[in-house]
């Protein structure tokens, strides 16, 4: 069964493009807020511009590996008998 609303298909094509403006707007505001310590401490504080650079490095391994463990060994994935039940 078809069901044709062409009323309907104009209000969904612009709630997606909201949406999704939204979403790359935001990203770019995370990315910048994220890029702006990094920016400032490359020419006056070469130290601190390494360390931050050293410390995000380390963060995100170690939330990779944390994920990798949530996801394969806790839930089961990488095991001969996995299991998922969503939250």
């Amino acid at each position: 069964m078809h069901i044709h609303l062409p009323a309907l298909a104009g209000t969904v094509l612009v709630y997606l493009l909201v949406f999704g403006i939204g979403t790359i707007a935001g990203m770019m505001l995370i990315t910048a807020a994220i890029a702006l310590p990094f920016k400032y401490s490359q020419t006056r504080f070469a130290r601190l511009n390494r360390g931050l650079a050293i410390a995000s490095g380390l963060l995100s391994i170690a939330f990779g590996i944390f994920i990798v463990y949530k996801m394969g060994y806790v839930n089961g994935i990488l095991t001969a008998h996995p299991h998922w039940t969503p939250d």
